[in-house]
């Protein structure tokens, strides 16, 4: 399988994806595709310029397709071919946010808000390798130690990755989300 160059923009569609407000509108989005920007604006409850905003920066990381009838644009969950990672995080939240189940929102926001900077992928991508200390982790992936100390703290607080007797684990999330993202981390080289 091709490697795809993941840490520019990996980080960045997690970014996007932790916010919670698109998050409301994707999985709306899941449910009953093909709505236009008054339409998710007036069911979410916020403004047309919000929703129009909100509608195309997810669009920009390839997880939604605009499409033009008359003077009216609609938008509905779908992965641009030219985004390697946007087919494999469509469908995991596709599946993870497609029925109006309770906590699927803050789910999502806890694993993508995990990912949203490019040392946690770094961290990630170590950690997913073989489990190690914080030593041979400031070596792995060649960070300052506090800022490592920093990045750790925050996917302990996500709950994906645990630290027991000294050494740092990555856990093994089930959820559709954490599968496709340490699934793409996986495949994706360290730098």
């Amino acid at each position: 399988m091709n490697s795809i160059e993941l840490s520019p923009t990996l980080w960045r569609t997690c970014r996007v994806l932790a916010g919670p407000t698109r998050l409301r509108m994707f999985g709306r989005l899941c449910r009953d595709p093909h709505q236009s920007v008054g339409e998710v604006a007036a069911a979410l409850k916020i403004g047309r310029s919000r929703a129009s905003q909100e509608l195309r920066r997810l669009q920009a990381r390839g997880l939604l397709k605009a499409t033009r009838h008359g003077r009216w644009v609609r938008y509905a969950p779908a992965a641009d071919p030219r985004v390697p990672s946007a087919k494999p995080i469509v469908q995991a939240l596709r599946t993870a946010l497609a029925r109006s189940r309770p906590g699927a929102d803050a789910e999502c926001l806890r694993i993508a808000s995990a990912l949203t900077h490019p040392r946690r992928l770094r961290i990630a991508q170590a950690l997913l390798v073989q489990p190690l200390d914080f030593s041979r982790l400031v070596t792995e992936t060649r960070m300052p130690r506090i800022s490592l100390s920093r990045h750790l703290r925050h996917l302990r607080a996500r709950g994906l990755v645990v630290r027991k007797q000294g050494v740092y684990h990555f856990i093994a999330d089930p959820h559709p989300l954490a599968r496709c993202l340490l699934g793409l981390l996986a495949e994706t080289p360290q730098r």
